[in-house]
């Protein structure tokens, strides 16, 4: 299925502009009437790590992709939104909550496999502090706490990098 999209400038329809071979290659989409270039460019989301000593809190999710898999809370960043305001929204919506990032962990991206090839970028943050009562919620159907030598398979290797390097940086 093709997206026919049009330029937001001058209204006229877009071509492909492909640049570079191979993995090297970037396809863009270009007005050929004004010359305008539009990207696409990474989507930004955030990764919540909450350690409770030596265990780590992970969601069981419940939507797709990897419905039913264990991951680390987190979500699409908003826009207008701080990723560290995301981060807090979206540990409070999935997991019950309420926590602020303490520090950063690292950033990591991938590419998906959607249909117009965006990737991701994901801000990990450690929380340092938090309070509420631990209840699934938005598209969790699991919370817990798990140790951190005892993970269960985690589908998402950003997620796996990012606890790699929670464990590498000796903060737990």
């Amino acid at each position: 299925m093709t997206i026919e999209r049009y330029c937001f400038y001058c209204g006229t329809r877009l071509q492909v502009l492909k640049r570079g071979l191979g993995k090297e290659e970037h396809v863009r989409l270009i007005c050929p009437k004004c010359h305008a270039k539009f990207y696409s460019n990474p989507i930004p989301a955030v990764a919540a790590l909450v350690l409770d000593g030596d265990r780590l809190l992970l969601v069981r999710r419940d939507v797709p992709p990897f419905e039913g898999s264990w991951c680390l809370p987190g979500g699409f960043v908003e826009s207008g939104e701080d990723t560290r305001e995301a981060l807090s929204r979206e540990l409070f919506e999935e997991t019950g909550l309420r926590g602020k990032a303490s520090s950063l962990v690292d950033v990591v991206s991938f590419v998906d496999t959607n249909p117009e090839g965006k990737g991701v970028i994901i801000i990990g943050y450690r929380v340092g502090t938090y309070k509420g009562v631990l209840k699934p919620g938005d598209d969790a159907r699991e919370v817990r706490f798990f140790g951190l030598e005892a993970l269960p398979p985690i589908p998402f290797s950003s997620h796996r990098a990012l606890i790699e390097r929670l464990r590498q940086s000796g903060t737990h």
